[in-house]
């Protein structure tokens, strides 16, 4: 039994993008289409090579920005209605690229004498620092963290 194969009409198209500027994912948009997810993604993958032709070029650019301005019309009413839950769990939120307002200060279980060297606020600065500059090399930049997470666990074992 073959299968029909989904065609990228201007109907399809243009109501895919409404269902994802309306909050639904991209892949559900597709499939209350009738557009199989398998389908979708080869026309994405279509639209964003380089030599991309059309209608896959414009809508997979289209699809982005619909996502985005979804997300964004989200991460707006969440701050809007619940500015700490933005903060703590949105933009606001710590990454390793950024500091941020999620973070929050445990106390310490060691006397004011103890102090762990790896936890000075120049040296946190310094790994960061470093992890960003490993960004482009996955491998290294994961061998180097687990690296400083052994070092803390040790420090804090002594």
């Amino acid at each position: 039994m073959s299968r029909k194969r989904s065609q990228l009409t201007p109907h399809v198209r243009s109501k895919i993008i409404q269902g994802i500027q309306s909050g639904g994912y991209p892949h559900v948009a597709a499939e209350a289409m009738s557009v199989p997810k398998d389908v979708f993604d080869d026309w994405l993958k279509r639209g964003d090579e380089p030599d991309a032709r059309e209608p896959y070029r414009s809508f997979a650019r289209d699809v982005r920005i619909a996502f985005a301005q979804a997300r964004l019309i989200a991460e707006i009413a969440v701050y809007k209605d619940d500015p700490k839950v933005w903060l703590m769990q949105g933009p606001g939120r710590e990454t390793p690229e950024s500091a941020g307002w999620s973070v929050s200060v445990k106390a310490s279980e060691k006397s004011s004498g103890e102090r762990n060297a790896l936890l000075d606020p120049e040296l946190m600065q310094l790994f960061r620092l470093l992890m960003q500059a490993l960004a482009p090399y996955p491998e290294a930049r994961s061998q180097v963290a687990q690296t400083l997470l052994n070092i803390g666990v040790n420090e804090n074992a002594a």
